[in-house]
């Protein structure tokens, strides 16, 4: 069976795909079977691809280029649609809904073809993907294990703690968090992090698995992303359900 490992966030914004794609590129350089995917994905750009004008995903090419991958863009992101909104409201306004059956049949080749399979999720666990149906409940029907990923810095104990609670409410298991920085270190940070790190393994019981550092950018693309180290920590970890 192949284990499926679901990254998601405390928020928007927060790094899904940074973490996604630096654990994705580790495992594939450690010789891992690696697959990628995103299920569904807003906020799409039309790019010419092997001469037909197409609507991709940004997060689904860089996941590709993770692991430098050959599976189709259809297999990793079966769903990509062009608002910038939850999948609900993108659908609506461009007048096409969110169709489960596309999501399976790509997520059964990519289990075809890969023992381990990192997928992105979009927002948070309660983001809706279509009506009476959230991003939870996608995570819960494939029995896949969670890994969330939060900032680091202040605020993060409460977003972090919330979406736990929410895990934990679906029955989800959960491997651990990891902290990502979004801005540059300051003065302090690191004890920022280390009391945010110990607030929530000594409320939550759940570990911070690892930590990424603020990655700057070069004419629009992140510099240094393949070289992070996550580490084969997080598929050792024992995935919990409370």
């Amino acid at each position: 069976m192949t284990r499926i490992i679901f990254v998601t966030g405390t928020d928007t914004g927060v790094g899904k795909t940074v973490v996604t794609a630096g654990l994705a590129a580790q495992w594939r350089r450690e010789g891992l079977n690696v697959g990628v995917m995103k299920p569904v994905a807003t906020g799409g750009v039309w790019r010419w691809i092997h001469g037909s004008r197409q609507l991709v995903s940004r997060d689904a090419l860089l996941l590709r280029r993770a692991i430098r991958g050959t599976d189709p863009l259809a297999w990793i992101n079966p769903v990509c649609l062009e608002p910038p909104l939850a999948p609900i409201a993108a659908a609506r306004i461009a007048r096409r809904p969110v169709d489960p059956a596309l999501i399976e049949a790509a997520l059964t080749r990519l289990r075809e073809a890969h023992e381990v399979l990192l997928v992105e999720g979009i927002g948070g666990l309660l983001v809706p993907l279509w009506e009476d149906y959230c991003v939870a409940d996608w995570v819960g029907g494939h029995e896949a294990e969670l890994l969330i990923v939060a900032r680091a810095g202040l605020g993060t104990i409460n977003h972090t703690l919330l979406t736990i609670v929410a895990a934990r409410q679906h029955g989800l298991s959960i491997l651990g968090v990891v902290f990502n920085h979004t801005t540059p270190r300051s003065r302090g940070s690191a004890h920022l992090e280390r009391a945010n790190r110990e607030a929530i393994e000594c409320v939550s019981g759940v570990p911070v698995v690892g930590t990424v550092p603020w990655l700057r950018r070069r004419r629009g693309h992140l510099v240094g992303w393949r070289r992070l180290q996550l580490g084969r920590k997080v598929l050792t970890v024992p995935a919990g359900v409370d």
